[in-house]
């Protein structure tokens, strides 16, 4: 009953009062406590959240020189398939240079046998004529023949 006369005049039993104290600096210490684990999270947080922007961002730099390189190695496909047509042409001009210097050398062959043969009956006529009885033989010959 002491207590309860007591509580009417918002008092309360020394040993309830220390039991009240204990409890109140345990959860100071708690609350303590758990203010600095809030810290150490957030700091964590924080630490974590740094971590994960700079991921990205090296996943984005990672991404960009993916693309990078795929632009570039289809550039370097489609320099490739330049290379291998202008290859080809070249092969192409080789081939049709090699087949014109065999026609040349076959027209310069027949020049030279011509050449010769013009030669050969200039000094022919020349040597009727210088002689004097060629030019009978010439004529007598042309005549029969057409006859």
């Amino acid at each position: 009953m002491a207590s309860g006369l007591l509580g009417l005049f918002g008092l309360a039993r020394a040993s309830h009062l220390r039991a009240a104290v204990v409890r109140a600096n345990s959860f100071k210490e708690r609350a303590a406590d758990a203010k600095h684990r809030l810290e150490a999270a957030q700091r964590d947080t924080t630490h974590w959240k740094e971590q994960v922007a700079e991921a990205r961002a090296r996943v984005a730099a990672a991404t960009r020189d993916v693309e990078r390189w795929k632009g570039k190695d289809s550039g370097h496909l489609n320099e490739l398939a330049t290379l291998r047509e202008k290859l080809e042409r070249v092969k192409q001009a080789e081939q049709a240079i090699a087949l014109t210097r065999a026609h040349l050398l076959a027209m310069e062959t027949k020049l030279d046998v011509l050449e010769g043969a013009i030669t050969v009956l200039d000094r022919r006529t020349r040597d009727r004529l210088e002689d004097g009885a060629g030019a009978p033989d010439i004529e007598a010959s042309h005549t029969t023949q057409t006859s």
